[in-house]
């Protein structure tokens, strides 16, 4: 009695010991994967959705179940600059009665002190074969969706989006309708030449969401950078990401990829200077973020060449200066952010008026929500000077990793800044790739299980 007593306890020990030292990250990435395979790329999640509950439920619930070693992580630990960040903002939002900042924000420190603590670890092997599955289940889910043809709207080119500065551009930010049939399928195809009419030119996705499936795939690319080894997992990894992230034409993809590679080599040729491989890691970051500002007068010269039109221009050629500017779209939020920010009250950030101003014309490109992308600039304009605690914990685990000699977690916190400017969506603590990224950032090469018996990393 007493060895079968053992024998069925034995395993749930295990699970519970790998749930509780990073398994938990894994089973939040792979919830967060799931939902994104049957959401589309214009689907609005409104708050009280079904679907919102789905997505933010487990950014609530999951921490609960290593609250003491969240809350060590967050008033003793390496997220101290983040839990500043919530305390100090969450006071001023009280005073100012603006009580709809503070969910947001607390969600943010919430699920980034969670994943960033010392303790969590995950298996490589573990996420190449998560990844696996992520694709082919998002292969059969194309193969076995509608067909274009039963979606009018699909084979029909859609309208540019107009700014909100342009000749005709004083309207309110126009939302996709949400009232069409085939607001969550795969409008991108699979295989080059597959994707819908809409969205043309051709891109490949696992998902509705292109930005969901070229991004996950860089991440994953990026481990394995380090974590490669030659056998079938890894090289099936490999090739899949390769394929979903290039193929994807998701500019922050290619540019994240060039920084990374440039970022490891530079730190490879420095002499052993925390200092020293900080500054140049920031030079890299923010002479990139520099020279995107300033890059569409550069691509308005190149753009008749079909590589450079094809990588960063989704095709189009003939365009002004004021079009690709727009289209990039981002150098113009981040001016924006940074007004909002100087403007707020004492630079305590403008607050729920922010996303409340999304649906007018305060802040509006005409193209998207300003409060789902640039993240970084974005919680500045939000909540004001507090925001910098984010910026604060970035330089320091750029530092504690440098001084560790870990080039690559330099590299790749880099990488995971510069996509911080770029994207929002992603950068959603009820995102999957969220957690991932701060795990990564916190704990470096660290965030990664050693086998008991070689000690060499999983």
């Amino acid at each position: 009695m007493t060895d079968q007593t053992i024998s069925i306890s034995y395993p749930s020990a295990a699970i519970w010991d790998w749930y509780r030292r990073g398994g938990d990250i894994i089973v939040y990435l792979a919830i967060s994967l799931g939902m994104a395979l049957f959401i589309g790329q214009e689907r609005i999640i409104s708050r009280g959705d079904v679907a919102y509950w789905l997505l933010v439920g487990p950014g609530l619930v999951m921490p609960l179940l290593r609250l003491r070693q969240t809350l060590e992580n967050l008033l003793l630990g390496t997220a101290r600059p983040i839990a500043a960040f919530g305390i100090l903002s969450g006071i001023w939002f009280i005073t100012q009665r603006d009580f709809s900042a503070i969910p947001p924000m607390f969600l943010i420190v919430w699920v980034a002190g969670w994943a960033c603590r010392p303790e969590a670890r995950i298996s490589a092997r573990t996420l190449c074969a998560l990844a696996l599955v992520f694709y082919a289940v998002g292969i059969s889910a194309f193969l076995t969706q509608e067909g274009y043809e039963q979606h009018p709207w699909l084979e029909q080119r859609l309208e540019q989006p107009v700014a909100a500065d342009s000749p005709g551009g004083d309207v309110e930010l126009a939302l996709p309708e949400q009232d069409r049939d085939g607001l969550n399928i795969n409008a991108w195809g699979i295989l080059p030449g597959q994707t819908a009419t809409a969205f043309q030119p051709w891109r490949v996705s696992a998902t509705p969401n292109i930005a969901t499936s070229g991004i996950f795939s860089l991440m994953v690319l990026l481990i394995l950078v380090r974590h490669f080894k030659p056998k079938p997992l890894e090289a099936a990894t490999a090739v899949a990401t390769i394929y979903f992230s290039l193929l994807s034409f998701v500019r922050a993809v290619f540019i994240s990829t060039a920084l990374f590679g440039a970022t490891l080599g530079i730190m490879a040729l420095l002499p052993k200077r925390p200092g020293l491989r900080v500054a140049a890691a920031l030079f890299m970051t923010v002479g990139l973020t520099l020279l995107v500002a300033f890059s569409p007068f550069l691509l308005y010269s190149l753009q008749d060449w079909g590589i450079v039109s094809r990588m960063f221009l989704r095709g189009h050629t003939g365009m002004s200066v004021a079009d690709i500017y727009r289209q990039m779209y981002r150098p113009w939020l981040w001016g924006e952010h940074m007004k909002l920010f100087w403007s707020s009250p004492y630079l305590m950030g403008q607050g729920s008026e922010l996303a409340a101003s999304a649906l007018k014309n305060i802040i509006n490109a005409g193209q998207m929500r300003s409060d789902s992308v640039s993240f970084l600039t974005r919680m500045v304009a939000t909540y004001g000077i507090p925001a910098f605690g984010i910026i604060i914990f970035l330089i320091e685990r750029c530092y504690r990793h440098a001084k560790d000699n870990d080039i690559w977690a330099v590299a790749v916190l880099s990488v995971m800044v510069w996509l911080m400017m770029s994207w929002g969506s992603i950068f959603h603590p009820s995102n999957g790739m969220f957690a991932l990224a701060f795990l990564l950032i916190g704990n470096g090469s660290q965030a990664f299980l050693r086998s008991k018996t070689s000690g060499d990393e999983e």
